[in-house]
């Protein structure tokens, strides 16, 4: 036995495992990971971050990316912001992580124990301190596999026996029976991952996801061409905002050229038109105005700088920024195209098809000249391009959806950017196609931004369809009877949250006041008083609870008291000692 544990000590991984400098090296490598991960919280968003650096065996090169980035920023260096999509999917691993880190240390501590432990009174204190660290570290790691976190928002009045979940969704089929409802709860990742769903309690349903967005908006045909009109006056804005660059960087020219200038006069004139520049910029602007502001810099240039007029340097005989207006005006006129696009077809369009809609874009341009006070050429150039624009954004955004009422309503969808605050939270939208026993019954589309049911009919059966936030159920009812929000004096800065509920059980029903130190304990769940939503008037009309359910959540004190005895046992022990030296001594 003595020659087996010779062999192992020499055995070089056994001593890797063993050493000093690893426990060293893995501390190290903690405190990066905890700086960076820290600082990539914000391009990234808390959760987001937590999973990516800590909740994982190694760190992708997109979170890396995201820390470095924010370094950077620190130190008021340029650099590269992540993208959406590059937040959301995780490039190559190449760093460790928090999982690997912590794995390594606990087997790093379990060895060093094995290689060098030996009984002594002397040490238990930190024997048993170990043990605490090593508990809460395993604690740590099981309430993350098992906690779960949701909320329930209450008015005063709502009864619910259920919370609901801040990231996750679920689609939910229901079948009224009698009083209550057949629930067939089909996860969000079925519907991400496309796949057909089935289940014995639908009863020969089947859903199959044709199209899925993570966070999207539905679009009446109203709001389609909204669309193109608010990008039609970012664009717009851009072109202004170039000119008025140019602008500013001449009256700069022209305040140092007079900085030391005998006229007075042409001081005062300019520092007025500078003063009208940044009156004008403020508002929204008309481009005749504009053209009338780059006319008189050009004169205060003529006039302070001696230019004549056929200077090519003047800001009134630069070519760019007279293409700068046109294209400007340009986008004036596809507004307007847009808002009479919008006012032909907002009537006729509310349930149409994506043919019907390319039959009046198609129409349009040829009865435009129709419209009061004609249309010129300009105006037909301009109509042309935006009905090409338009039919290629219809095609890109439209559902297909042939039944359900939020389907016909909303014909198109606009992807969003995933959000990543953690106040933030993404609306899914998915157009779902359903048979009944291989018979198609039509595609509906179904979202988080509505709460409305959809209808479908099976014989004499009438499932409902809804798309929304996950839900935990209780095993209780909670029943929000009052609710208080106070602020310190004169300001609006919160003193006190305090929800009133009556807790309903078969066997007892009694009323807990929850507020903002004092949580509610019930079922293995803790309700903590999370905010207070106020109306436009300003009164306060609803209270929003955290729930979190930890099985695990015993393990955190039973560590820490086990840490707790072992730093007291160490300290006892050795101020017995020295007490007992002392008194030798004395003695």
């Amino acid at each position: 036995m003595a020659l087996i544990m010779n062999a192992l000590k020499a055995n070089p991984v056994y001593q890797f495992f063993t050493s000093l400098r690893l426990t060293v090296t893995l501390l190290l490598i903690s405190l990066v990971i905890i700086f960076f991960g820290t600082l990539a919280q914000e391009p990234m968003g808390l959760n987001i971050a937590v999973e990516r650096y800590f909740k994982s065996f190694f760190i992708d090169a997109h979170a890396a990316e995201a820390g470095w980035f924010m370094l950077l920023k620190l130190f008021q260096v340029e650099g590269t912001p992540l993208t959406p999509e590059q937040i959301i999917n995780p490039g190559l691993p190449i760093f460790p992580g928090g999982y690997l880190i912590g794995t390594l240390l606990l087997i790093n501590l379990g060895v060093a124990y094995y290689d060098r432990f030996e009984w002594s009174a002397k040490k238990a204190g930190i024997y048993l301190t170990h043990i605490g660290i090593v508990t809460l570290l395993i604690g740590q790691v099981f309430t993350d596999l098992l906690q779960e976190e949701s909320f329930v928002h209450m008015e005063r009045g709502d009864r619910r026996n259920y919370t609901v979940s801040f990231d996750d969704n679920e689609l939910a089929l229901m079948l009224p029976i009698g009083a209550s409802n057949r629930v067939v709860s089909v996860p969000e990742q079925m519907l991400k991952d496309k796949l057909n769903i089935q289940h014995p309690d639908l009863a020969g349903l089947t859903v199959e996801t044709k199209q899925y967005w993570r966070n999207a908006r539905p679009m009446t045909v109203s709001q389609l061409i909204d669309l193109d009109r608010d990008e039609q006056q970012a664009l717009r804005q851009a072109k202004v905002d170039q000119v008025f660059a140019v602008i500013q960087t001449r009256i700069t020219a022209l305040e140092e050229r007079l900085q030391k200038s005998p006229h007075p006069e042409n001081r005062k004139a300019l520092t007025t038109l500078k003063g009208r520049v940044f009156q004008q910029r403020a508002e929204a602007i008309e481009l005749r105005t504009l053209a009338d502001l780059l006319g008189r810099v050009g004169q205060m240039e003529m006039e302070i700088l001696g230019l004549g007029e056929s200077d090519q340097q003047l800001i009134i005989n630069q070519k760019n920024l007279r293409d700068m207006l046109v294209a400007a005006r340009t986008f004036d006129d596809q507004r307007t195209i847009g808002d009479l696009f919008k006012g032909a077809v907002k009537d006729n369009l509310a349930e149409g098809t994506l043919e019907e809609f390319n039959e009046h874009a198609d129409n349009f341009v040829p009865t435009l000249r129709n419209f009061p006070g004609g249309a010129g050429d300009k105006m037909i150039e301009s109509a042309g391009k935006f009905i090409v624009r338009i039919k290629h954004r219809a095609e890109k955004f439209h559902t297909g959806t042939t039944k359900g009422r939020l389907g016909d309503y909303f014909r198109f969808v606009q992807p969003l950017a995933p959000a990543f605050d953690q106040n933030d939270r993404n609306q899914p939208v998915a157009v779902l196609e359903i048979s009944h026993k291989g018979e198609p019954l039509g595609t509906w589309l179904a979202s988080c931004t509505s709460e409305f049911q959809q209808s479908i009919s099976v014989g004499d059966q009438k499932w409902k369809l809804i798309l929304r936030p996950k839900r935990h159920y209780l095993g209780f009812h909670l029943t929000l009877v009052n609710l208080k929000w106070e602020k310190y004096r004169g300001t609006e800065i919160p003193k006190n949250f305090q929800s009133r509920v009556i807790v309903e059980r078969s066997s007892e029903s009694r009323p807990v006041d929850i507020s903002m130190n004092e949580p509610l304990r019930e079922g293995g769940q803790t309700f903590y008083q999370y905010q207070m939503n106020q109306d436009q008037l300003g009164a306060t009309v609803q209270t929003v609870l955290q729930v979190v359910k930890n099985p695990n959540w015993r393990t955190a004190y039973i560590g820490c008291l086990i840490v707790a005895l072992g730093l007291i046992y160490q300290f006892l022990f050795h101020l017995i000692g020295f007490a007992r030296k002392r008194k030798k001594v004395n003695g």
